[in-house]
């Protein structure tokens, strides 16, 4: 059921017209970023996930989708399905998975457009004027869907979990929004409130844990728009704002008590601590904002790891001012709530949509999907210039009404440009790393690719450019090892030994520096390589590389479990040495009685040797043990396996 405001068919009528017109915009400016290749996280999360190479949709292939993943601490089971989906029916063609986050991002639009006439609506925003009101809901909808900083939600693959997190988030908002703007009781008011929250929230949450936010966008809603609204809080705002009061503190109280651990327990790993996580991302919102409105070009990028760090309120100068200037917006929100509660309210939805992402929590810095939906609140704040009291000229009315249209046709430019870039490796990465010189991922990225050229063209100025890259992150950053292997890949392809001083670097900085996030990649890549020839080091070098990694005092024991086992497909697979294997694998599960992943590596060099005994001890252990879903599956498959293997040996 439509709201009662959609009762002027013309409007409406003119309204979907605009959005369909709007639909084929979007698509016809991401168009040309369909055809790129997966990047970044892509592959750790999308390419080499067991869970969404399904051959067949069976319950099992179900429940590995329920516990296969490993993004977040809820596994993102929603978003790994439609992944899978993608994989059943087209393989691992990009394109296919660009064109479903395309499709996902129109869909959004739409929701986006119903939601601001809501807000419209309950802030009494051009209630007169019911045409020109689906006239400013329809310039947020295409703002906010053309605006370049969505570009890594709909071309970055893995994003789908961002934007599809937000399809539910917003269906929800749109069922509460207009529930509760209802007037009377009614069987469909409790059922789209139920839907709401029973069904959206959970969806959201399983698709992204930013879903959780949906609870506080309710909050922002009944605090401002319904208030607005209604004149002033019912029974139901006051209740539900009074549970969420007490709900956000007894996190917080949580959290303070395992700072150490859980969610916080990460910062053992990063290059920042949480006071100055907290200090940089008072500026990281204020960047947001810039980015948001006044896009440029060259602010943007896959990267922003260039983000200098706020290491005290002083340190740089420009913290203290972003920490004022927050403090500032809770007042201004107090005294906009009543005078222009559609600008109070998108101001509170922006810091709501950043409260996650953009906090305490040891996360990357900087992410421009982290503005998917929070970018929607600073779009509203512009509707109150487009809002035109009586007796103002109609020229003013027109020169706001061009200007608005200007920035959404420039901002819907850079996003074209941007999409461009997005489709051609090549391009993308060196242009972002021609605007972020000082970003180290950057510069490995337009590196990498790089060699992966020279690789196929061998054209020596593609191998002088990729070293020259490489170069310049070793200056940026001490602690950077991707780019010291990327050179000594280099020497391999150049037929070229391998380079002693970029060697010895790369194993000091594995064996004295902090152990990171990325060390994991690194050393699987070394294995990778070494098994398949293109990183052409000796047995002894690559020993050195291992010993190094696994006696870095900073690694988690699950660290060193992860390098262990690449370790010894290094040297089971690539140098046939199955005694040096299996000694890596009996030391680390000795380490670790918690080592599942290694268990059944010991388990299957046994089974691949021959050693009957040694399989039947290494199943039986397994088979005692608590085993996560994924790993119940591959023990049950092994143990039928030698069930027939061993039905002529007496088993």
């Amino acid at each position: 059921m439509l709201p009662a405001y959609f009762h002027r068919r013309n409007d409406l009528f003119r309204f979907a017209c605009g959005v369909f017109v709007l639909l084929l915009l979007i698509v016809a400016v991401y168009w040309p970023g369909l055809r790129g290749a997966f990047f970044f996280d892509d592959s750790f999360n999308i390419l080499q996930s067991p869970a969404v190479k399904v051959s067949e949709f069976t319950v099992d292939s179900l429940w590995n989708l329920w516990e296969g993943g490993i993004a977040g601490p809820l596994g993102r089971p929603v978003s790994l399905l439609t992944f899978a989906a993608n994989y059943y029916y087209a393989g691992f063609d990009p394109y296919w998975f660009k064109l479903t986050n395309l499709l996902i991002h129109c869909l959004n639009t739409v929701l986006i457009g119903v939601l601001s006439l809501l807000c419209l609506r309950a802030a009494r925003v051009l209630h007169g004027d019911a045409g020109w009101q689906y006239g400013v809901a329809g310039l947020v909808a295409a703002f906010w869907a053309l605006h370049p900083i969505q570009l890594t939600s709909v071309l970055y693959v893995v994003q789908r979990m961002t934007s599809l997190s937000s399809t539910f988030v917003l269906l929800g908002l749109i069922l509460h929004m207009w529930a509760r703007q209802r007037a009377g009781v009614a069987w469909s008011t409790w059922g789209a409130l139920a839907f709401a929250w029973i069904v959206c929230l959970p969806l959201a949450m399983l698709s992204k844990e930013t879903g959780a936010l949906f609870v506080l966008y309710a909050g922002a809603y009944e605090a401002i728009l319904q208030r607005s609204h209604a004149g002033r809080f019912d029974r139901f705002g006051a209740v539900f704002l009074g549970l969420l009061l007490v709900l956000s503190v007894g996190l917080s109280i949580s959290l303070m008590i395992d700072s150490s651990s859980g969610l916080l327990g990460s910062y053992a790993t990063r290059s920042f601590t949480l006071q100055e996580r907290v200090l940089t991302e008072s500026r990281i919102l204020w960047a947001y904002v810039s980015m948001i409105v006044i896009p440029s070009l060259s602010n943007f990028g896959l990267y922003h790891d260039d983000f200098v760090v706020s290491t005290g309120i002083f340190q740089p100068f420009e913290t203290l001012l972003a920490i004022v200037g927050l403090a500032a917006s809770l007042p201004a929100i107090y005294l906009l709530r009543s005078k222009a509660p559609i600008a109070a309210f998108g101001l509170l939805w922006f810091l709501v949509g950043h409260s996650l992402e953009s906090t305490i929590f040891p996360l990357e810095l900087m992410h421009e999907h982290r503005n998917y939906l929070p970018s929607l609140g600073i779009i509203l704040m512009f509707v109150p210039a487009l809002v035109f009291p009586k007796g103002r000229s109609s020229i003013f009315r027109y020169v706001t009404i061009g200007a608005f249209l200007s920035l959404v046709s420039y901002s819907a430019l850079l996003t074209y440009l941007r999409a461009d870039m997005y489709g051609n490796d090549y391009r993308r990465t060196q242009l972002e790393a021609g605007y972020r010189s000082e970003s180290v991922r950057s510069q490995y990225d337009a590196g990498a690719v790089l060699v992966n050229m020279y690789n196929r063209y061998r054209e020596p100025i593609l191998a002088s450019m990729a070293d020259k890259h490489f170069k310049i992150v070793n200056e940026l950053s001490p602690s950077y090892k991707l780019a010291l292997v990327g050179m000594l890949q280099l020497d391999c392809l150049s037929e070229e030994g391998a380079r002693a001083d970029i060697y010895a670097e790369l194993e000091a900085r594995l064996r004295q520096n902090k152990w990171e996030t990325g060390d994991r990649t690194v050393m699987h890549g070394i294995a990778e390589m070494s098994n398949t020839g293109t990183l052409c080091l000796d047995r002894t070098q690559v020993d050195g590389l291992f010993a190094a990694a696994l006696g870095n005092p900073t690694a988690s024991s699950q660290d060193r479990s992860v390098v262990a086992s690449d370790y010894a497909r290094y040297l089971w697979l690539g140098q046939s040495d199955y005694e040096a294997a299996r000694t890596i694998l009996k030391e680390v599960v000795a380490d670790n009685e918690n080592d599942v992943l290694n268990r059944i590596n010991l388990l299957q060099l046994s089974r691949f040797l021959g050693e009957r005994d040694e399989v039947l001890r290494s199943l039986a252990d397994l088979q005692g043990r608590e085993l996560g879903h994924r790993n119940k599956v591959l023990v049950k498959t092994i143990s039928e396996e030698l069930a027939r293997e061993g039905l002529a040996k007496g088993l």
